[in-house]
This record gives structure tokens, C-alpha cells and sequence, in this order.
């Protein structure tokens, strides 16, 4: 086994602060051509990606951010609740974090400081927005866009950056259809800012846990 790479996998965790450089054509195409060799069921190859940087990317953070700011009412076009158990693991995460970054639980001026950071795309100087057509979606294609996002994420690590996954911009669809003009067939299924990561960042020491192995998986 190429322990290279495993050590990678185990390795990699979300950034949350990032330089300024910008990546390069070249980067960007090593990082794609990584990613479109991700298997997907009969060869369908559903996904749809999109690249964002420059005036596109503020154009997002700008529209996401002023959603956020004027309190506008989320309206995901893709959402499902999450039951007890794992609304009880993405609470856990929050306090973590919280506690991580000093943010005490009554200071409600730095938990929406925090909060708004999500919208501002961490400062990422470009951003993944991964798709599908909305006609085409059904659990398959969803499936296969999740494989597809594991190649991503780790094509995006080999490459010298780091990311963050999130769903939190989703909330605001018509923030990504005025940056992504022409794509109204799109269905957005995540968004992933990322960048090289920004040295000696405190935030991008954090670690999350993990279940232990026994509690979801089994021979049988």
C-alpha cells in the first residue's frame, strides 16, 4: 500500500484561514484532472463542476454576506433534516470549536462573527461550487457526486492546499446563481473554498474527532 498517501488521507483536515495566492492554471488543471478519474456508477459521470476565483468569488462572498447580514431567511433548495444522533454530533462540533477559538457561549457578537465566516468563504481565494443537473438528480447521482468530492478533496490536498467543505452557502441559492451566471439547470450540492493554508493559523490547528471504528463498522 502507498503509505504516502494514507498518511494523507488521515492527515487532512479543514482550513479555515488562508494566504492570498492565488492557484494557478496549472494547478488548478492537475487538481481537476485528478478528480474527473473518480469512479461513478455506469461510467455516468454526473457531476458538474465550477471554479471560481477573482471577481467571481467576491461576487459571492459580497452576495452570500449581505444575506446574512440583513437576517434574510434560509432558503436551501437542497435540504434534509438531520436526525437526533447526528444533530447531536454537529452541536458537539460547534462547541468544540467554539471553545477551540475562546468564544464563550454568551458572547453573541463573536459566535455571529464566527457564523459570518461561512459566508465570507474564509477568505479563500477561490472556491470549488460542485453541481449537478437538476434533472438528473436522484440518490444515485448523489452517490457518485460524493465519491466524486472525495477525489476532489484529496486532489486539492496532493496539490499543496487545503479546504473546507461546507453547505452553510447553500442556504442562499440566489447568491450563487448571480455569481455563476447561466446555470439555472444546476443543482448545488456543496461548496469548497480553498487555498494554500495560512501559516501558523491557530483555527487551522483544530482537529476533529472521529468515531472509534466499533461503533460503524463490522466483519460479518
Amino acid at each position: 500500500m502507498n503509505n504516502d498517501f494514507l498518511k494523507m488521507m488521515v492527515s487532512r483536515k479543514s482550513a479555515r484561514e488562508f494566504e492570498p495566492y492565488v492557484a494557478s492554471e496549472e494547478e488548478i488543471a492537475s487538481i481537476v484532472e485528478a478528480a474527473r478519474r473518480a469512479p461513478s456508477s455506469k461510467n455516468t459521470q454526473p457531476w458538474l463542476l465550477r471554479l471560481l476565483q477573482g471577481e467571481s468569488i467576491e461576487k459571492l462572498r459580497e452576495g452570500l454576506c449581505k444575506n446574512f447580514d440583513a437576517d434574510v431567511e434560509p432558503a436551501p433548495e437542497l435540504s434534509a433534516p438531520l436526525i437526533s444522533q447526528y444533530r447531536r454530533r454537529a452541536v458537539d462540533l460547534g462547541k468544540s470549536l467554539f471553545i477551540y477559538k475562546g468564544i464563550a457561549r454568551e458572547d453573541k457578537e463573536a459566535r455571529r462573527r464566527h457564523d459570518r465566516q461561512n459566508f465570507e468563504l474564509f477568505g479563500a481565494p477561490q472556491a470549488f461550487v460542485l453541481g449537478v443537473d437538476r434533472e438528473a438528480f436522484h440518490q444515485g447521482t448523489l452517490i457518485d457526486c460524493g465519491i466524486f468530492l472525495g477525489y476532489l478533496l484529496l486532489a486539492i490536498e496532493a496539490a499543496g492546499f487545503a479546504c473546507c467543505p461546507q453547505m452553510s452557502p447553500l442556504v442562499y441559492p440566489g447568491a450563487l446563481r448571480a455569481a455563476i451566471p447561466d446555470d439555472e439547470k444546476t443543482l448545488y450540492l456543496c461548496v469548497i473554498p480553498f487555498g494554500k493554508p495560512l501559516a501558523d493559523s491557530h483555527v487551522n490547528k483544530f482537529e476533529t474527532t472521529r468515531l472509534p471504528q466499533d461503533e460503524w463498522f463490522k466483519k460479518v
